[in-house]
């Protein structure tokens, strides 16, 4: 009988193997999966490990993890999936596991919403944001990352020395980041999102994050609320949050916790990544004296030392795109983007790609290895400048893609751009960033969920 029954329970098992790797078959080849875990035990996310599969596999491959993911690590690829085909790759992937820490309502907001909801949110919030705040004086008045942002969404700024409720949002904010990328039982939550009902596990790996997700939001719904006191449906909108409120009426689409979901993704999506920019901005430039001249140079020709930098300042000042376009390329701050999913069957490079399956792609992989950045390690904003010496090389600043590509690129890559712009321009104009003396400057990466330099000391110097 005992024979009978191992005998039974080793057919099942082959059986189920061989079933697991019929089901593998159907996805675009990658490294090999073990049954039940798949790929996890070749991989933690962001590691070298994707580098070398890159390398491996010609632009696309599938890992499982243990659902099957497919990575997309060629720029052309990305293109042809996010541009040419880009209506069927604009869904999110349902993740219970995270929607429980992050979402504020479900399926609300930019980033983590999907389908018909997705859609006015994000043209209603870019709609806003051309018409009220981009390129207009309030955005050229602002320097403070996320001073910018709580002005466009809030209509009203800090002073530097009574901003105490918003640098404890910051920190709060990065705390909770930081928090959250190190924990470890973070994948259980992923993978079984009902772990979250299991005592103490639960708590350290679900409630506690959503918890501290909640209460950093907390200054996000004052804000909205504060800002509704001062709304007239009769009056020209005078922030972000007038312009939604007062688009209501005709979108049944846009509702409060809508509005409240869209301000705490354009806080999350441009605070941290955009300061953390500037951060390795300033280290750069610090260890490149020649780059930082140059700059300066550009700065003061076209923008003089009195006043302040303006947008329509860029168009001449090629130099200075070319070297925020260095520092986004060579900083390459996230590891991994926010994951799409296909609501269709669908053909990447002439293969079939099924419906509801993982997107990710690898952009952290492209900015440092596409071959078109000749010595891509090497931190030189020349390579984007143009024979002429009067334009940017197209083909660099179209595989510069760190908001991504198509319709779910960042909602808020305008508003980043301009805080990038004002904020290198403002400080380079006015300050030598030098390193202290005696020490050399450190440009290792933190492996983060977002690629943090190492803190050190720098010099400034008035000029």
């Amino acid at each position: 009988m005992s024979i009978l029954v191992l005998t039974l329970i080793v057919g099942a098992v082959f059986l189920a193997i061989r079933k697991y790797y019929a089901f593998t078959a159907k996805f675009p080849a990658g490294p090999a999966p073990l049954p039940v875990i798949g790929n996890l035990h070749q991989v933690k996310l962001a590691t070298r490990e994707f580098a070398l599969f890159a390398k491996q596999f010609n632009g696309f491959y599938t890992l499982f993890t243990p659902l099957p993911m497919l990575e997309i690590t060629d720029y052309a690829l990305i293109k042809e999936a996010f541009i040419d085909h880009g209506e069927d790759y604009v869904d999110r992937q349902k993740m219970p596991g995270l929607d429980a820490i992050f979402n504020f309502c479900k399926n609300g907001g930019v980033i983590n919403s999907s389908g018909d909801n997705w859609r006015e949110q994000r043209r209603v919030s870019l709609s806003i944001l051309r018409d009220f705040g981009m390129g207009k004086n309030v955005m050229e008045e602002l320097f403070m990352i996320a001073n910018i942002i709580n002005e466009v969404l809030f209509g009203y700024r800090y002073k530097y020395d009574g901003g105490d409720d918003l640098i404890n949002y910051v920190e709060g904010f990065n705390k909770m980041i930081d928090d959250i990328s190190t924990c470890k039982l973070l994948p259980l939550a992923i993978l079984f999102p009902s772990i979250k009902h299991v005592p103490y596990i639960g708590y350290h790996t679900v409630e506690k994050h959503a918890a501290n997700v909640r209460k950093n939001n907390e200054y996000v719904v004052r804000n909205v609320a504060r800002a509704m006191e001062s709304y007239d449906e009769d009056a020209e909108p005078a922030n972000f949050v007038h312009a939604y409120k007062q688009r209501m009426r005709s979108n049944s689409f846009l509702d409060q916790d809508n509005l409240i979901a869209t301000c705490a993704d354009f806080f999350a999506a441009g605070q941290e990544t955009t300061t953390t920019t500037l951060r390795w901005a300033t280290l750069f430039l610090a260890d490149n004296q020649d780059v930082q001249d140059k700059l300066r140079e550009e700065v003061h020709r076209v923008i003089g030392k009195e006043r302040l930098p303006a947008l329509e300042d860029k168009p001449q000042m090629i130099y200075t795109q070319a070297t925020i376009h260095e520092i986004q390329r060579l900083a390459n701050i996230l590891t991994m983007n926010v994951p799409r999913k296909t609501h269709k069957p669908t053909v990447l490079s002439g293969q079939t790609i099924p419906e509801n399956m993982t997107i990710h792609a690898d952009i952290h992989y492209v900015l440092w290895n596409d071959p078109h950045f000749v010595n891509p390690k090497e931190f030189r904003p020349e390579r984007y400048i143009a024979e002429d010496g009067k334009s940017l090389r197209k083909e660099l600043v179209e595989r510069t893609i760190p908001f991504s590509l198509g319709k779910r690129a960042c909602a808020g890559e305008g508003l980043a751009r301009v805080e990038l712009f004002l904020g290198l321009t403002a400080t380079v104009q006015h300050y030598r960033i030098l390193p202290v003396a005696g020490q050399s400057i450190d440009l290792t990466q933190q492996k983060k969920t977002i690629g943090l330099p190492v803190e050190q000391m720098l010099k400034l110097e008035s000029v």
